[in-house]
């Protein structure tokens, strides 16, 4: 029996009479946020209308101030039904994909191993992450969750001071045990200035980073894709080995997405662009949904696919 059948027949006895419930209280808190959605378009209205015109900055902060108050109690409205679809609904995908494989909403990858990956050369200055996976598949040790990463860029204007975050990453971050240590940290990166700046670019890239310096490899394809950066060129090219670069390459096309890879200890760090945020609910249609449904079990295996792409359960080495 197929893994779609067998999925099928687990989500009409399984998900779909608590989807049903939850569908139900969907509807409700529907229109408790179509109200608060009325109330504060009057709201902002009477406020456009009735403040007057020589008070330019309150006229332009108070609609605002009661727009961000509405889109605040929307969310709460919404808060209850959708922690319950995650801890319901979700959490059991999951566990039908693999039963090793344990989800928490809320979680995330640590700060200090997203660091640790050095993947991104900004300082991160605000972090969070969400739907958060551990597990096992195969003997390979691996954890992944949505992160949204940001830079504080300060500038000074006389005697004002303004912070602006800019977003160095949001996307999918994994992290997956390679089962070999490494003495050096190997980073490769999506290979933009070659592809803006043709050989200008590779000039660009030979200024390396840090201790890391640019790693030439022998193939072209590769390196039209990514830039690899090493602190030992040797150990560099024994871990990007043909085959892996080929694999490394299949999974990029595979997401069609920026992705960069960050080897270092005993792990490989991956950070896969988004800005589609997964295993979310949807407000206005039902999730009693096979497709819609089915959608979140298609996204687990195409991340969990990663162990087979880049071929992890094969352990051609041990770890020193």
């Amino acid at each position: 029996m197929s893994r779609n059948k067998d999925f099928r027949e687990f989500y009409e006895s399984s998900l779909k009479p608590d989807l049903e419930i939850i569908d139900r209280e969907r509807r409700k808190v529907n229109t408790r946020i179509i109200t608060i959605i009325a109330f504060t378009a009057v709201a902002i209205s009477l406020e456009i209308i009735l403040i007057p015109s020589e008070a330019e900055m309150l006229k332009g902060i108070i609609p605002f101030l009661t727009g961000f108050a509405g889109l605040v109690v929307t969310g709460v409205a919404s808060k209850d039904y959708r922690k319950e679809y995650k801890n319901k609904i979700i959490a059991r995908i999951s566990g039908f994909l693999d039963e090793k494989l344990i989800y928490t909403p809320g979680g995330s990858v640590s700060f200090q191993d997203f660091l640790k990956s050095a993947i991104f050369s900004l300082r991160c200055d605000q972090f969070k992450g969400e739907d958060h996976f551990r597990g096992k598949i195969g003997k390979t040790d691996i954890e992944f969750s949505e992160v949204s990463a940001k830079h504080k860029n300060t500038s000074h204007n006389g005697s004002n001071q303004k912070d602006e975050y800019i977003t160095i990453f949001k996307g999918l971050f994994i992290i997956a045990d390679f089962n070999k240590h490494f003495k050096t940290h190997t980073l490769v990166l999506p290979d933009t200035a070659e592809k803006l700046f043709g050989k200008f670019g590779q000039t660009l890239q030979s200024v390396g980073t840090g201790k890391k310096k640019l790693v030439r490899l022998e193939n072209p394809e590769f390196e039209k894709e990514f830039c690899v950066y090493g602190e030992d060129q040797v150990e560099s090219r024994y871990i990007l080995t043909p085959s892996l670069m080929e694999r490394i390459l299949a999974y990029r096309k595979k997401w069609d997405s920026r992705i960069s890879l960050s080897f270092c200890d005993s792990k490989v760090y991956i950070a896969i662009n988004m800005n589609k945020n997964l295993f979310e609910t949807r407000l206005f249609k039902p999730l009693a949904d096979y497709d819609f449904i089915e959608e979140n079990l298609r996204f687990l295996i195409l991340i969990t696919e990663i162990v087979e792409d880049l071929n992890l359960n094969t352990r051609i080495w041990t770890k020193d």
